[in-house]
């Protein structure tokens, strides 16, 4: 009897050892999976992000030409001129048009199909048609992203899913074994079992939970090396899964060339506090930044010199804003800053403040540009005195910013109820 019984154990224990071997493999061929998965995910979302930035990049380079297109009593010697940088421009973004998010009937895909302008003269309602045109493709592309993040948090959910499904077999499957040798790891392990089935209910909050608890079960005296081993695992999975989600979000909200807020975080920040301003009879102020002959620095010293002095700049336009400020790029050269419950004097003063720091900033190759400076325009609108909406502050921030620069450059000007005001460069 008792020889029976040893050979019972011992089948009993080989096949605990067989299944748990293969639960392994599975283990192991789940988390291969999900990493080859994430990581194409993010690699996808990065390279969308990109391209977005360049339709965006797009956008206002080709909403700036319309703009200037507005003028009825244009001469015919700055149409041209207009025409020729609309070429340039087509140069500079044919790329975009190899993309399959690039409508192939629409007028920015016959503009820049083989870097070849449209026939003939471009009109202003061209112009306006392809801006309409761009903003689908940015919004699209934007709900793309959207919708690459909700695969890969669905993906998160059935690989924890998975894991946790997995250590409920291997427990059930195991637990005469685990009576018979290991009653001191029961608990342990149901507890670390039911704080995995929670991941999916609560995934943001779950993840830090689970870490810490599995954690606090590690610490016990009474734990044996297996457990120590299995928690210590899991709680480095959650704090791994932790700090990738912490970069997505960073991806999703970044720039990243600049470090700064990208378009989409800008957009949805005046949008809300647009909206909490009129709710509370709050003020909001709107700066937006562009390099003055930035174009010409680029084409000089090359898209490197170039990016490295968007680094800087956007540096010194981060280290100048408040806490509460939203500092972005808006796209290009081009920068915008939200100051939330601000009124157009302060916001004034802000920028002034900033014009005057980066005229003095020692730029590399400065003294090669127009002027022997690199220097910025500033526009400042600010809301409810200048604008009824969001897109109106943007608007009248721009023409400010454009008068600006058509004035002289290295000015902040402000817009104020239809009119704009001055203040010149020291």
């Amino acid at each position: 009897m008792k020889h029976e019984s040893d050979t019972t154990g011992k089948g009993f224990f080989r096949l605990t050892m067989i299944f748990g071997f293969v639960a392994l493999l599975l283990a192991a061929a789940g988390t291969a999976w999900f990493g080859v998965y994430q990581t194409s995910r993010l690699h996808q979302i990065s390279s969308d992000q990109a391209l977005r930035m360049r339709l965006v990049e797009c956008r206002t380079r080709i909403s700036s030409i319309e703009q200037q297109f507005s003028d009825e009593h244009l001469p015919v010697k700055k149409q041209e001129e207009l025409q020729s940088k609309l070429r340039i421009e087509c140069a500079r973004f044919s790329e975009i048009g190899q993309s399959p998010e690039v409508q192939t009937q629409g007028l920015v895909a016959q503009w820049l199909e083989h870097r070849k302008p449209l026939t003939g003269a471009v009109s202003r309602e061209s112009l306006q048609l392809m801006v309409v045109d761009l903003d689908g493709m940015i919004a699209n592309l934007t709900a793309k992203i959207a919708d690459d993040n909700d695969l890969l948090t669905l993906s998160l959910n059935s690989y924890l899913g998975f894991i946790t499904m997995l250590l409920f077999v291997v427990v059930l499957a195991g637990g005469r074994f685990i009576i018979s040798n290991y009653r001191h790891s029961i608990m342990p392990i149901n507890q670390l079992a039911e704080q995995l089935a929670q991941l999916n209910c609560n995934l943001p909050e779950s993840l830090h939970d689970t870490a810490e608890a599995a954690e606090t079960l590690m610490s016990g005296e009474e734990s044996s090396e297996e457990i120590r081993s299995v928690t210590e695992s899991v709680a480095n999975m959650c704090h791994d899964i932790e700090e990738k989600n912490r970069k997505l979000d960073e991806l999703y909200i970044r720039d990243e060339k600049t470090g700064l807020y990208n378009y989409r975080h800008f957009k949805e920040h005046l949008i809300i506090d647009v909206e909490r301003a009129r709710r509370f009879n709050g003020d909001i102020a709107l700066a937006m930044i562009d390099i003055d002959h930035f174009k010409h620095y680029n084409d000089r010293f090359g898209h490197v010199a170039g990016d490295k002095i968007l680094a800087r700049m956007a540096e010194i336009i981060s280290q100048e804003c408040r806490a509460t400020d939203i500092p972005s790029r808006f796209g290009g050269d081009e920068f915008a800053v939200l100051f939330p419950k601000t009124d157009q004097a302060t916001a004034f003063e802000i920028a002034e403040r900033l014009r005057n720091i980066i005229c003095a900033e020692p730029f590399e190759h400065e003294r090669k540009q127009p002027g022997g400076q690199l220097t910025v325009s500033i526009g400042v609108a600010s809301w409810p005195d200048d604008a009824t909406d969001c897109y109106t502050l943007i608007n009248n921030a721009d023409k400010a910013l454009y008068k600006a620069k058509f004035s002289g450059r290295n000015k902040v000007l402000a817009y104020t109820s239809g009119k704009l005001s001055v203040k010149e460069a020291s």
